[in-house]
């Protein structure tokens, strides 16, 4: 008997807290799109994460383009830069030089 009592108190004070339930679950629905959502706490701390690394990528890139327009500028101006790159990169040579190669042992 005291069971069944136990039972319809629970009931009548559900029943009695109704609006209170109510506005627990209309809160809890809204967090719940609030940080999980599409445009949620959770996508934007993701968004922003993702910002930051294509910021540092366009801030080497544009780094690297500064080096590399010098480097094109050097190139149109210095004769002897234009030999240095084509002796290094391509293995050219003047006429009547020779070239030595050292070969080192690697199994020592």
């Amino acid at each position: 008997m005291k069971e069944d009592s136990f039972g319809k108190n629970i009931v009548r004070y559900i029943y009695h807290r109704r609006k209170f339930f109510v506005y627990l679950l209309i809160l809890l629905a809204v967090l719940s799109y609030a940080v999980f959502g599409k445009k949620g706490i959770l996508q934007r701390v993701e968004l922003e994460m993702e910002n930051r690394e294509l910021r540092d990528k366009l801030k080497a890139e544009q780094e690297r383009t500064i080096i590399l327009q010098k480097e094109i500028e050097d190139l149109k101006t210095s004769d002897k830069k234009i030999e240095k790159v084509a002796r290094e990169k391509y293995n050219m040579v003047k006429d009547g030089e020779e070239i030595y190669k050292v070969v080192t042992d690697s199994t020592k």
